[in-house]
């Protein structure tokens, strides 16, 4: 089914009041420096970004989330500030660092969203170790069905995105000029201006990472290799309306191909909604979880 969004928002402190710095933590997991961010408490809720992000994307939503959840979000490897895999990076391998870090943090059962990429190594978690992934929320996910056409377009525009990130200049520029960030972010956004100046100055500087080159390879290999039916935990589909990295078509596909699914769609969003309508996303987010409390 479709769900329709509730059309209040949610009241949420923003994050720019609150001092991060306790939070973020950094752990040794298999002999590799993982940072993440630990904040809220209540149903542990973990949080994975997508490609050349970091766990500073979700700023716009751990404040409201961290109300009836603790946040956990992650770094994946090679990206922010925690250190890269060895080629050739899968995506099991990357859900495997998440399932010891938190297994080090002692999260036996927990909701795990992925953006993007990080949809891939959330679907990796919950093949790998269905008692710890409790449900999933998928944000303009990797792993949905797509064409070979789409998928090889998709994966050469991300090699041209990690070339053009790969510049330190670039980066900086993103976190200041509002006009560049037009330009190269519309990919990932319906209309960039939604990314506010406080988030790009906390987000464009670690974008790209060490893990980009490798993981674009990776992400290539798990979307081919993806069987929506293998997937038996809930699952809710948080999809913005005009996401053009994964179109809401291919969402539409697994859904009918999840055996415990739900879409929800984003009205007005592209691929980030989480950025884009942060209300709206929490909202969704929170009605997901509270149906699964228990």
């Amino acid at each position: 089914m479709t769900a329709p969004l509730p059309c209040e928002a949610t009241s949420t402190p923003h994050w720019t009041g609150i001092d991060w710095r306790p939070f973020v933590k950094n752990l040794s997991v298999n002999d590799q420096r993982i940072r993440y961010l630990d904040y809220g408490s209540g149903r542990p809720l973990v949080l994975l970004h997508g490609m050349a992000a970091s766990w500073q994307w979700w700023l716009e939503n751990i404040p409201t989330l961290g109300v009836r959840h603790r946040i956990i979000a992650v770094d994946l490897p090679g990206f922010g500030h925690s250190e890269p895999l060895p080629p050739p990076a899968e995506m099991a391998t990357h859900a495997r660092t998440v399932i010891d870090l938190l297994r080090q943090l002692d999260v036996r059962s927990a909701t795990i969203v992925g953006h993007s990429m990080g949809g891939l190594v959330a679907t990796e978690m919950a093949l790998a170790d269905r008692e710890l992934v409790r449900d999933l929320v998928l944000v303009g996910a990797g792993g949905v069905p797509m064409t070979e056409h789409r998928l090889t377009i998709t994966l050469i525009v991300l090699r041209i995105f990690s070339v053009i990130l790969g510049l330190r200049f670039v980066r900086r520029a993103l976190a200041t000029k509002p006009w560049l960030r037009r330009v190269v972010l519309r990919g990932g956004f319906r209309d960039p201006r939604a990314l506010s100046p406080e988030l790009a100055a906390e987000i464009m500087h670690p974008f790209s990472g060490p893990g980009f080159v490798d993981s674009v390879a990776a992400a290539g290999r798990a979307v081919r290799r993806t069987v929506p039916e293998s997937i038996t935990c809930p699952v809710l589909l948080l999809w913005g309306e005009h996401d053009t990295m994964a179109p809401l078509r291919c969402a539409q596909d697994m859904q009918d191909r999840l055996p415990d699914s739900k879409l929800v769609v984003v009205p007005g969003a592209g691929h980030s909604p989480m950025i884009e309508c942060p209300n709206r996303f929490n909202d969704a987010v929170l009605a997901f979880t509270a149906v699964r409390q228990g």
